[in-house]
């Protein structure tokens, strides 16, 4: 569909849900159909934003565009850039977007493929990405051009790593591993359920997993001394293999995840004592 006609459809369906709007006000229930209605009204509504995240060969592009064109773009641009990854898209309309919308985020995309895997965010107010790229040069200078076509008043934030060689970016990769690790996984007794207060550490681990793209985590089961030596070495494994779950839940491969279970063999507390056998029900987490 033409640009022109685009914005036209956009500007007629806004009016038509504000016409839809003032009938249904005085509705006391309306079901989903009102529902879906309110979800679209406020997609149309909110301010525009695009959104690109690469890493392990996954390039996801989301938010809104310009036309359908400039949807085929992009499209073209990821096929071009980012040779081999897959490719997911999840594009909207909006009735308004800034009149650059279409180069910032082409340009964006753009930047985004000198990196090794990133996050990047653009809205109306600024545009931040967050990453690392083993090519500095070309990361500089495509970030030089998304610069050129900023707005006034618009920022950008960037805050890549650009790592030299393969040798420092896996240095580097084991000292953030070491800053996160600093606790044990708990579970309560009997139990294979992660306790709530583990999520923090989960959910830092899987970025860790999606910025060091290579490494392989392990997830090693310790059960307190309560059952027997056989028992306990099936509930420590069943213990990492939930762990493992949780983390290919937020996004980690399977394949990046090593589980083992080592029963009561190797105690770090006192099982004589409520506390003692506390710790020693745990995950201990291992860069391999």
């Amino acid at each position: 569909m033409p640009a022109d006609r685009r914005q036209l459809v956009r500007t007629l369906l806004s009016v038509a849900l504000l016409a839809c709007g003032a009938l249904l006000a005085p509705a006391v229930d309306r079901g989903d159909a009102q529902q879906g209605m309110l979800a679209t009204s406020a997609t149309l509504f909110a301010a525009p934003q695009f959104a690109v995240r690469f890493g392990r060969k996954q390039l996801r592009i989301s938010g809104i565009t310009a036309s359908a064109e400039h949807e085929i773009a992009l499209l073209q641009l990821a096929r071009d850039q980012f040779a081999g990854a897959a490719i997911s898209t999840e594009f909207s309309a909006a009735v308004s977007i800034p009149p650059d919308w279409e180069t910032l985020s082409n340009r964006l995309l753009y930047l985004v493929a000198a990196t090794e895997s990133a996050d990047a965010l653009l809205d109306p107010d600024h545009i931040a990405i967050r990453g690392v790229s083993r090519d500095g040069p070309a990361f500089e200078t495509r970030r030089a051009l998304l610069g050129g076509a900023i707005t006034a008043g618009q920022r950008l934030q960037s805050d890549v790593l650009i790592i030299s060689n393969r040798a420092a970016f896996d240095t580097l990769c084991r000292r953030n591993f070491a800053s996160i690790a600093t606790e044990p996984i708990r579970f309560a007794q009997s139990s294979t359920r992660v306790r709530q207060a583990s999520y923090a550490l989960l959910d830092r681990l899987a970025e860790f997993a999606y910025d060091c793209d290579t490494a392989r985590i392990a997830l090693v089961g310790h059960t307190d001394a309560t059952g027997s030596a056989e028992w306990n070495v099936q509930v420590s494994r069943a213990r990492a293999e939930a762990v493992a779950a949780e983390l290919a839940r937020r996004g980690v491969p399977r394949d990046h995840l090593i589980v083992e279970g080592r029963g009561a063999a190797e105690p770090i507390a006192n099982n004589a004592t409520v506390t003692g056998r506390e710790r020693n029900r745990r995950i201990e987490i291992e860069l391999r």
